[in-house]
Parts: C-alpha cells; sequence; structure tokens
C-alpha cells in the first residue's frame, strides 16, 4: 500500500496527487489537515502540497511537525507552484531529517498560478500548454517512485531561493490572521461551498453568510470558488479571472 498526504486550494496539488496515485497503483489519498499524528506505514509516502511565499504553508509545517512514518517507508515530496519555486523541498527535507527520517525525492511540479489576490488566471490556452508538461513531470516522478530511487531534491533558481531566505518568515507568520480582509457583497447565496471547501475548516456559515474563523491558510478556494463572486480580498479581487482546476473534482 502507498499513501499520499497532500493540501490544495483550488486543485492544483489535489491533480498532481491523483496523478501519481493513478500511475502508481494502490495508493490511498488523504487530506493533510486530516492528519492526526498516527504512524504511516506502507511502502511509500508521499507528501504533495503548493509552494507559499517561496516556501512550505504552515499546514504542511504542522503536518511535518506531527509526523511519525515507519523506518521502512520511502518518503517522497512534490510541490506545486505558479512562478517560483523557493526551498520548499528544502524545508520539507530538513523537517524530516530533524525526525531521522529521510526525503529520498523531491520535485517541483509547474502548474497554472492561482494567486488572485495578484493576478487573474492565466487564460486556458497556457493552462493545457501547462497541464501537458505536468503530464510529463508525473511520468518521471512515477519512475523514480516505482524504483525507489534515491535522487537529487530539486531545486527553485537563484532568485526564488534568495526572496525565500529574505522574506519568507516575514509573510508566512501573518498568514492566519490575513481573513480579516476577507469580505462579502450582497451577491452572496449563502451556498457555503466556501465552507465545504476550506480544507482547515476555516469558515463557518452564519446568518446565510461565511464567517472566517482566523486560522486561515490563504489558499484562496474560498474566493476562487464562490459563484457568484460575491468573496474579496483586500478590495483587489472583485474582478479578476477565478481559476480551479478543471481536472479534478473539489466538491461541495
Amino acid at each position: 500500500m502507498n499513501t499520499i498526504y497532500y493540501f490544495t486550494g483550488t486543485g492544483n496539488s489535489l491533480q498532481v496527487a491523483e496523478d501519481i496515485a493513478k500511475m502508481l497503483g494502490d495508493t490511498e489519498i488523504r487530506k493533510i489537515a486530516d492528519y492526526n499524528g498516527e504512524q504511516i506505514g506502507g511502502e511509500t509516502l508521499g507528501i504533495i502540497f503548493p509552494v507559499y511565499n517561496w516556501g512550505l504553508p504552515l499546514v504542511v509545517v504542522d503536518f511535518l511537525n506531527k509526523l511519525h512514518v515507519a523506518d521502512s517507508v520511502y518518503n517522497y515530496a512534490a510541490a506545486t507552484y505558479g512562478a517560483l519555486a523557493g526551498k520548499a523541498l528544502d524545508q520539507c527535507k530538513t523537517m524530516l531529517a530533524e525526525k531521522s527520517r529521510k526525503l529520498s525525492a523531491g520535485f517541483y511540479v509547474n502548474m497554472p498560478g492561482n494567486n488572485i489576490t495578484l493576478s487573474s488566471a492565466l487564460d486556458k490556452d497556457k493552462q493545457k500548454t501547462i497541464f501537458n508538461d505536468e503530464n510529463k513531470k508525473i511520468k518521471m516522478i512515477v519512475t523514480v517512485i516505482k524504483g525507489r530511487k534515491v535522487s537529487e531534491i530539486e531545486k527553485g533558481n537563484v532568485m526564488s531561493r534568495m526572496m525565500h531566505n529574505l522574506l519568507y518568515k516575514t509573510m508566512i507568520a501573518p498568514t492566519h490572521g490575513k481573513d480579516k480582509k476577507y469580505t462579502v457583497s450582497e451577491g452572496c447565496l449563502g451556498c457555503g461551498i466556501c465552507a465545504e471547501r476550506c480544507q482547515v475548516k476555516n469558515i463557518r456559515i452564519k446568518d446565510g453568510k461565511p464567517e472566517w474563523q482566523h486560522h486561515c491558510e490563504m489558499c484562496l478556494a474560498c474566493i476562487q470558488s464562490c459563484p457568484n463572486k460575491a468573496i474579496d480580498f483586500g478590495g483587489k479581487t472583485k474582478d479578476r479571472v477565478r481559476y480551479l482546476n478543471p481536472n479534478v473534482d473539489l466538491g461541495e
């Protein structure tokens, strides 16, 4: 049995998890936010997540701090990114080493950018090109996993690694409280999709409107998923084109 733990906002990391699982076979996929510290056994463990602020999302840091994995398990990680990869895999490797565990392989997978606080979604043609490249990268990744190969951990480019060194700690620290900048317009339908898709259960529906509970991961799934574009962040996102990965089912 193989196990994959993943964290996703708009579906990019879920696609990578599902694509690896399909090619690898005999694989169970679980959410990182649901992990409670139980021992993970089996043959392989995959840790799949997006790059935030050139490094690890806080929920992934928490997962790695709690991680209890058997000595015999082959560990690998895949980090999705839209622009700059940074040092997320380096962090993952270091945190595993602190638990006397080895990250045997680590991969960066480019996916369509989804940070709507910075820009609109890419057009469909550009997304298609990226998805085609992802398919090729997954085939390479699965070859490494099946062979239980110990390989060089992939690294982001020099600029992104410098950005991580200079800014990661400063920018990631206030993440949980950034949900104070979300606003909801009168267009809100009270459908609850935002709450259902929040992997860290940071949203509750009260009086027909979403309320954020201040342990946000800034995955932005709530904004991207709102069918009526009623959620905005800091007055920046109202008119921007939304993005949800078209190749996975995020559920409702």
